[in-house]
This record gives structure tokens, C-alpha cells and sequence, in this order.
């Protein structure tokens, strides 16, 4: 069972929500996790598990860093039974809690223990121990409340121009973009990379995939024609190999699954 939680008024600006995934799966089943522009951290409650094509083995009391993905990354279970919980930070909610150049992080995964930013092993075992996610959650929100007072501002010509992609849902040209901020296009896709981990194209073509996934869930018929006109593609052929790139799987077996538009973790058989 998949779960999401808006994170409280304070930290809205920085976290994107929380999310639980909890349940009894089969042992070896496959998941495809959706770039969606944003960073997690991901606490392993219980049972152990092995993501990403077998590059990491995620234990419990452990958590780790997930970079910001420009294509899907596999979750392939090691147990019966799966218990995670993550932190979505916004794409430009984690550069003001910490100084690290997320461009370097671009498609990691790594054991966050190993990074020294905003938890530790101490917390993410005290956060495991918790017995409700409820409990997990006002933990959270008091770690990083606390830290408000010292955050370091971030350009707020990065967050308009993540907020601009957004709303036209990836479809603005760069050029137009940099022409509303009034920024020379170079300084402003280097201080992008930094902030986000992501281009302005690559984030702008996350955004429209992550929009197209959404019509596709709110489709009754298969009309690809109309369908990539709608979400900004060429034709149909460069939208399903462009879909087929970023998730895995084709769009018409995308939207045969029976799983909610906005779960991040999709089985695809």
C-alpha cells in the first residue's frame, strides 16, 4: 500500500510530501520508480530489499540518497514484505538545507550515511523505531524546522524558472524561459544544474513526461495522435519511444495498470 502526506506549512516551500510503501509483495517482484524531478531520502523501516538492478542492498535502520533520475530506476524486493518511508524534497527544497552540488548526484543512489547531510545513522534508527508513520513524520518536521533559521537563500530566479516549467508542464522553450527571467542562457543553466541536478531541458522534459503520464491516466481510448499533440511531442512515434525511455514500458501498457497516477513505485510485468 502506497501513501502520501503533505509535509506541514513551514517546510510546503522545501518538501514536495512524504510517502509510505508498505505491504506484503511477492519475493523477486519488480518495480519501476518514475523520474519525477525531485530528491528522496529513503529510511528502510523493516525488511530488507535490493534496488536498482542490484547496486545497493537497502537494509533496515538504514536510509539512503536517491539523486535527482533522468530516466526509471528498478526496485526488485528481497522479502515478503516491504516497509519504506521517504522525504521528497522539492527541486529546490534540498539546496537550502544543504551546500552539496546536486549535479554530482545525478542518477546515484547512494547509502546517506555516507553523505553527512541533514540525518545520520543515530536518526534514522531512532525514526525506525517509531511506532506509527505519524510519529516518523513530526520527528522529521521538527529536524528540519530547527533548521529553518540558518538556511541558505536560493536564487529565486532557479525556484521561478522551476515554477514556470511546471505550469506549462514542460512545454516552454529554454529561450523563452531565460527571455522572461532576463538571465544569459549559460549562467542560468549552470546555476540550474547546481541547485536541481538537472538541465533546464532535462527537468522540462521530466516535467512533460510526468505530465503525459497523468492524460494517459485519464484516457478512455488509445488516441496517440492527439495524445502526443496534447503533451507537446512531435508525433506519436518520438512520444512512445521517448515514454518507452524514461518508464520502461510502453504507453498502452502504462495505462493497463491498475495503480494510482501518483504512485512513484509502478510494477511493470
Amino acid at each position: 500500500m502506497y501513501q502520501e502526506y503533505p509535509p506541514c506549512q513551514l517546510l510546503a516551500p522545501y518538501i514536495d510530501k512524504y510517502w509510505e510503501f508498505k505491504g506484503e509483495t511477492e519475493y523477486d517482484m519488480r518495480y519501476k520508480i518514475l523520474p519525477d524531478g525531485c530528491t528522496d531520502f529513503i529510511f528502510s523501516i523493516e525488511e530488507p530489499s535490493q534496488p536498482l538492478n542490484g547496486e545497493m542492498l537497502m537494509q533496515p535502520y538504514r536510509f539512503y540518497f536517491v539523486g535527482p533520475m533522468r530516466v526509471y530506476s528498478e526496485l526488485v524486493t528481497r522479502s515478503t514484505c516491504l516497509h519504506m518511508m521517504g522525504v521528497r524534497f522539492s527541486p529546490c527544497g534540498l539546496a537550502a538545507f544543504a551546500r552539496m552540488p546536486l549535479g554530482e548526484f545525478t542518477d546515484t543512489r547512494v547509502n546517506a550515511s555516507e553523505l553527512n547531510v541533514l540525518f545520520d545513522d543515530h536518526f534514522a534508527e531512532m525514526l525506525c523505531e517509531k511506532e506509527s508513520l505519524q510519529e516518523r513524520i513530526h520527528i522529521i518536521d521538527r529536524h528540519l524546522i530547527a533548521r529553518l533559521p540558518g538556511l541558505q537563500p536560493v536564487d529565486p530566479q532557479i525556484i521561478r524558472a522551476t515554477d514556470l516549467i511546471v505550469q506549462a508542464n514542460g512545454m516552454l522553450p529554454i529561450q523563452q524561459l531565460t527571455d522572461k527571467l532576463y538571465i544569459g542562457q549559460r549562467h542560468f543553466e549552470r546555476k540550474f544544474k547546481h541547485i536541481t541536478g538537472y538541465t533546464p531541458k532535462e527537468f522540462s522534459r521530466i516535467t512533460k513526461f510526468r505530465y503525459a503520464t497523468r492524460v494517459l491516466r485519464q484516457m478512455k481510448g488509445e488516441d496517440m495522435q492527439q495524445l502526443a499533440i496534447d503533451c507537446g511531442y512531435y508525433d506519436p512515434s518520438h512520444f512512445i519511444k521517448e515514454f518507452r525511455k524514461l518508464s520502461g514500458s510502453t504507453p498502452s501498457a502504462f495505462m493497463a495498470l491498475p495503480i494510482p497516477e501518483d504512485d512513484p513505485l509502478t510494477y511493470i510485468e
